[in-house]
C-alpha cells in the first residue's frame, strides 16, 4: 500500500500565499497573470469561437438578392437571428461571466487585457441578435472606458454599423470622422473597414457618388480576397446603377477573374450583357449564347435569355427581344422574381406600344409573383386593374360585334362558324390537360415540369372571337385565386374548406347558373361549350335585341374612351373610341357625353400651343355640335361657361384639404371633434364631394370612443348610403370583423366574458406595456423608437425599456418605473398622441396600457391580455 505523505506547512504556505495574490483588487503580476489566463482561456476563447461559428453560419445561409444592389456587409435576416439567438445569448452570457469574475478595476482603469474583449464580443452578439439597442449601449460603453487598448477603436467601428443599422446617420458619421480624425492610428488598424462601413452609410444616405470613393479605396487596400470579390461586385453595380457602363462592365469582369463564388461569377458574366449600352455587342451575345449550352446554369437559363432580350432593346430589335423574354418564360424553372422581372418587361413593352390587351395580360400575370414589397408592385397591381377595366370594356364590344355578326349570317354559315369556335376550344383543352398532366406529375415526382410553364398568350396568337378570349380566362383565374386560393391538383377540390371566413357574400348567381348549365351538359356525357347552343342562346334575333346590344357597344366605348382620358392619359386612343363612338352612332345614351369629352380635349391641346387643325377636329367645332343638337344639356352649360367647372374643381380642392384637416385630427385621437366636424358637413354640405370618407370617419371616431353599439349602427349607415364603394366595403369589413370577434368572446368555450376580477386597481407605482405580436417583426425597432422618444422628452427620468416573451404568439414592450397611476397615465397620453417619433409604434393596434407591478404580474400567470384590456378600459379610462 502506496502511503501518501501529508503536505507540509511550507506548501501550505505557498497555496494561501498565491491564493491571495489571486485578488482581484490587488494590482500584482500573480494577480494580473491568473485573472489574464482564466479570462482568456475558461470563458473569454469558447464564446469568441462560438460566436464566429455563429457568424460563419449566418453568413452561409444568407442569400442575396441580385435584384438590388448587394449589402456590403451580411449581417442576416430577422429569422436567422432569431434561429441563432441560443448560441448568442451563450456568447453573452459566458463573457459576462469573465467580467464578473475577472475584471480588475484598479483605481479607475482596467489591469485585465481581456475585458475589452469580452465586451466586444458581448457587443458583436447582441448586434447579430438584432438587440441593437443592448449592442450601442455596450460599443459606446467599450469605446469610452478602454481608451488606447486594443479593442477601443474597433468597439467605435461596430459602433458605427449599429447606429447605421438603427437609421442614426448624423450620430453614426460623428463616430466615423471622430476615428478618422485620430492623428495616430495603430499599426494594424483595420483602414479598409474604415472606408467600406463609411461606404455602407453613404449608400444608406442614398450618397452613391461618396460611396463609389469609399468603396473603390476599401477594394484597393483590402487584403482579404472574400471582401475584396464582394465589394468589387458591388461597386460594379453602383457603376452601373451611375450610368458608367465601361467601368461597370470592367469591375464585373474583374470579379470573374478573382475565383468568385458560383453565384457571384455567374451574375458578374450576365451583368456584363445588362450594363451593355452600346458598341460592338458580339462577345458578350457569344458569351451569353455559350452559357445556354452548359448544363450548370440550366436554372439560369431564364436570366441569360432575359439578358439577351436586354441586349436586342438597347440595339431596337424589338421582335427579338420580345422572342428572348418570351422564351425566358418559357424555360424558367424555380427562380419565380425572374420570372416576373420578365413579364414584368414584356407588360412595360406592350404598354409603351399601346398593345393594351397583352400589357394587361403580363401585368395581370405579373401580379400573381411579384413581392408586394417590390417599388413597383402598386403601380403593376393598378396597371393591370386599369387595364383590366379596359379590356372589359373591349371584350363586351368584341362580344356583341361577335354575337352581331353570327345574327346577320344564314343558319349554315352561322352552324360553321360555332363549328370552328368549338374546334378551337377543344385544341386549347387539349394542351390544357397535357399541361395539368405534366404538372401532376412533376408534382408527385418533386421535380420541375417539362411541359411548357403557365406563360401568358397574346390575345392575337388565339384569334378575336369573343368566346374564347385570353383576357377572360386571365380575369378568371385571378377571381378563382381570389375565391379559392392556391388548390392542389386533386379531385373535389370545390368541396374542401368551404367554411369561408366572415366577410365572405352570396356566390355570383350568374355563375352559379353557368356552372349548372355545365354540369347538366357533362351528366350527359359533354361540356356546355361543346354545344352550339352555349354560344346562339345570345344572339340578337331581333330590332329590339340589337338595340340592346348596340346601347351596350356605345356604353362600352364610352368608357374605354374614358379609361384612355382619366387613367392611362393616351389622348390618341381616347379621340379614337370617341369619334368611332361618334360615327357609328348618331344618338344614343353616350353621345352628347362623348362629343363634350373631345370638346375637352380638343381645347387643352389647344391651350397648350402648337395644334394645328386639320380637318375640322377642333374645340370650336364640338362646342358647335353641342350647343346645336343640345341646347339645353349640362353640357352646353359648361361650353358657354367654362369658370363653372373651373369653380367646382377649385371647390374639391378646398374640400379636399378640409377633410384631411379632419383626418389629422383624427390621427391625433381627438374624436368628438371629429364627430362634430363631421356631423357639420354631413348637414350643410349635402354635395360634398368627399361625403362617403367624412360618414366613414365620423363612424370610425365613435368606434374609438369605445361605444361599440353607436360605432355598428354608423358603420351600418355608410354601407347603406353609400352601396358600391371604398366607403362601403371597408364599413362591411370593418362589421364582419366586429361580428367575428363577438362570436368569439361568445363561444370562448362556453365560459364566457373572459373575467377582469383577478385584478386590481392600484394609485401606486406603475409600469406602461406595450403587447408586440411576434409576426409584426423585430421588437429592438420599437425599444429603439421609444428610447428615442424617452431620451426627447423626459431626459431626466430614468426610464428603462425592456422586453420579455409572454407566450408564443407575443411580447411584452415593459416601460419603468412610474412613481404613481397619475404619472403613468399622464405618459400614457402623450405616448399615444405622438405621431411623429413613435410613428410605427403606437399606430398599429396593439394593446398599450398602464399596469401595476401586482397585475403585471397576475398577467403572467394568466396570460390573457384581452382581459386585462377590458379592465384597463373600464377602470383606467371611464371616459372612453
Amino acid at each position: 500500500m502506496i502511503r501518501v505523505p501529508p503536505l507540509r506547512p511550507a506548501i501550505w504556505l505557498l497555496v494561501a500565499l498565491v491564493a491571495a495574490g489571486c485578488s482581484k483588487n490587488k494590482d500584482r503580476f500573480t494577480s494580473r497573470a491568473y485573472h489574464r489566463l482564466t479570462a482568456r482561456d475558461n470563458g473569454w476563447f469558447n464564446a469568441n469561437e462560438k460566436l464566429k461559428e455563429t457568424v460563419k453560419g449566418i453568413e452561409k445561409a444568407f442569400v442575396d438578392d441580385f435584384d438590388e444592389v448587394l449589402p456590403i456587409f451580411v449581417y442576416g435576416t430577422e429569422a436567422q437571428a432569431k434561429g441563432a439567438g441560443a448560441d448568442l445569448e451563450k456568447c453573452i452570457e459566458k463573457c459576462s461571466l469573465v467580467i464578473e469574475r475577472h475584471s480588475m478595476d484598479i483605481k479607475g482603469e482596467e489591469r485585465n487585457k481581456w475585458i475589452d474583449d469580452a465586451y466586444f464580443v458581448i457587443g458583436r452578439s447582441y448586434f447579430y441578435k438584432r438587440a441593437y439597442f443592448d449592442a450601442q449601449r455596450t460599443f459606446d460603453y467599450a469605446g469610452r472606458r478602454f481608451k488606447g487598448q486594443n479593442r477601443q477603436l474597433e468597439s467605435k467601428l461596430w459602433l458605427a454599423r449599429t447606429l447605421i443599422q438603427t437609421e442614426q446617420y448624423a450620430r453614426a458619421q460623428s463616430v466615423l470622422d471622430e476615428v478618422r480624425e485620430i492623428k495616430k492610428l495603430p499599426k494594424r488598424f483595420p483602414h479598409d473597414e474604415l472606408a467600406v462601413i463609411q461606404a455602407d452609410l453613404d449608400l444608406k444616405r442614398g450618397k452613391v457618388d461618396d460611396a463609389i470613393i469609399n468603396l473603390e479605396r476599401a477594394v484597393e487596400i483590402t487584403k482579404r480576397r472574400n471582401e475584396r470579390v464582394r465589394w468589387t461586385f458591388i461597386l460594379a453595380q453602383l457603376y452601373q446603377v451611375k450610368g458608367q457602363d465601361e467601368k461597370s462592365i470592367a469591375a464585373y469582369k474583374a470579379v470573374t477573374r478573382m475565383n468568385p463564388p458560383y453565384e457571384l461569377a455567374f451574375h458578374a458574366q450576365v451583368f456584363q450583357a445588362m450594363a451593355f449600352d452600346q458598341g460592338d455587342s458580339k462577345k458578350l451575345r457569344k458569351m451569353l449564347v455559350r452559357m445556354l449550352h452548359d448544363d450548370k446554369h440550366v436554372d439560369h437559363y431564364d436570366m441569360i435569355h432575359y439578358a439577351l432580350a436586354g441586349i436586342d432593346l438597347k440595339e431596337n430589335k424589338d421582335s427579338s427581344a420580345v422572342a428572348h423574354l418570351k422564351k425566358s418564360a418559357l424555360v424558367s424553372t424555380t427562380d419565380t422574381r425572374q420570372k416576373a422581372k420578365t413579364w414584368l418587361r414584356l407588360a412595360d413593352l406592350y404598354f409603351d406600344d399601346r398593345a393594351y390587351p397583352d400589357a394587361q395580360l403580363y401585368y395581370d400575370s405579373t401580379t400573381t409573383l411579384l413581392a408586394e414589397a417590390h417599388v413597383r408592385y402598386e403601380e403593376v397591381k393598378t396597371r393591370a386593374e386599369v387595364l383590366g377595366e379596359l379590356v372589359e370594356q373591349l371584350n363586351i364590344i368584341s362580344r356583341e360585334d361577335s354575337l352581331q355578326a353570327l345574327a346577320g349570317m344564314d343558319p349554315n354559315e352561322r352552324e360553321k362558324a360555332i363549328q370552328k369556335i368549338i374546334r378551337q376550344r377543344e385544341r386549347e383543352e387539349e394542351d390544357k390537360a397535357e399541361a395539368e398532366a405534366a404538372a401532376r406529375e412533376a408534382l408527385e415526382n418533386g421535380t420541375a415540369a417539362p411541359a411548357k410553364p403557365a406563360t401568358p398568350v397574346a390575345p392575337g396568337d388565339r384569334g378575336a372571337w369573343y368566346f374564347y378570349n385570353p383576357q377572360q380566362l386571365s380575369r378568371g383565374l385571378a377571381e378563382f385565386k381570389k375565391k379559392w386560393g392556391n388548390r392542389a391538383l386533386e379531385d373535389d377540390w370545390r368541396r374542401k374548406d368551404r367554411s369561408g371566413s366572415a366577410l365572405a357574400g352570396a356566390e355570383d348567381p350568374d355563375e352559379e347558373t353557368e356552372e349548372a348549365l355545365t354540369a347538366e351538359k357533362e351528366e350527359e356525357g359533354q361540356p356546355a361549350w361543346k354545344d352550339p347552343a352555349f354560344y346562339s342562346k345570345d344572339i340578337p334575333g331581333d330590332t329590339a335585341a340589337i338595340e340592346a346590344s348596340n346601347g351596350r357597344i356605345c356604353e362600352a366605348m364610352y368608357r374605354s374612351g374614358m379609361i384612355y382620358k382619366e387613367k392611362l392619359k393616351d389622348v390618341d386612343n381616347a379621340i379614337e373610341s370617341f369619334e368611332v363612338l361618334n360615327n357609328r352612332f348618331d344618338e344614343c345614351r353616350y353621345t352628347p357625353e362623348s362629343h363634350y369629352q373631345l370638346y375637352r380635349i380638343y381645347l387643352a391641346r389647344e391651350k397648350s400651343g402648337g395644334f394645328m387643325d386639320f380637318g375640322g377636329s377642333s374645340s370650336q367645332a364640338y362646342a358647335n355640335i353641342i350647343l346645336e343638337r343640345w341646347p339645353d344639356s349640362e353640357f352646353a352649360r359648361l361650353v358657354r361657361d367654362p369658370s363653372f367647372l373651373e369653380a367646382g374643381e377649385a371647390r374639391r380642392l378646398v374640400e379636399s384639404a378640409e377633410y384631411d384637416q379632419l383626418y389629422r385630427e383624427y390621427r391625433q385621437r381627438n374624436y368628438l371633434l371629429v364627430i362634430s366636424t363631421a356631423n357639420q358637413v354631413i348637414a350643410n354640405e349635402p354635395n360634398n364631394h368627399l361625403l362617403p370618407k367624412y360618414h366613414l370617419l365620423k363612424a370610425m371616431a365613435v368606434g374609438g370612443t369605445h361605444e361599440l353599439a353607436a360605432f355598428r349602427i354608423a358603420l351600418n349607415e355608410v354601407k347603406d348610403k353609400f352601396p358600391d364603394t371604398d366607403e362601403a366595403k371597408a364599413a362591411m369589413d370593418l362589421l364582419a370583423a366586429l361580428d367575428k370577434q363577438a362570436g368569439t368572446a361568445q363561444a370562448n368555450d362556453g365560459k364566457g366574458p373572459a373575467p377582469t376580477s383577478t385584478f386590481r386597481v392600484d394609485q401606486g407605482p406603475h409600469y406602461i406595456a406595450l403587447i408586440h405580436p411576434n409576426e409584426a417583426g423585430d421588437v429592438e425597432g420599437v425599444k429603439t423608437k421609444i428610447s428615442d422618444f424617452n431620451q426627447r422628452y423626459y431626459p431626466d427620468r430614468n426610464i428603462l425599456v425592456e422586453s420579455t416573451i409572454l407566450n408564443s404568439d407575443q411580447q411584452v414592450v415593459l416601460l419603468r418605473l412610474f412613481d404613481d397611476l397619475p404619472a403613468a397615465m399622464a405618459y400614457y397620453q402623450q405616448f399615444l398622441s405622438d405621431i411623429g417619433m413613435l410613428a410605427g409604434v403606437n399606430d398599429q393596434g396593439h394593446a398599450i396600457f398602464a399596469i401595476s407591478p401586482d397585475n403585471y404580474a397576475q398577467l403572467f400567470r394568466n396570460k390573457d391580455v384581452d382581459a386585462y384590456a377590458s379592465f384597463f378600459t373600464k377602470n383606467y379610462l371611464p371616459g372612453e
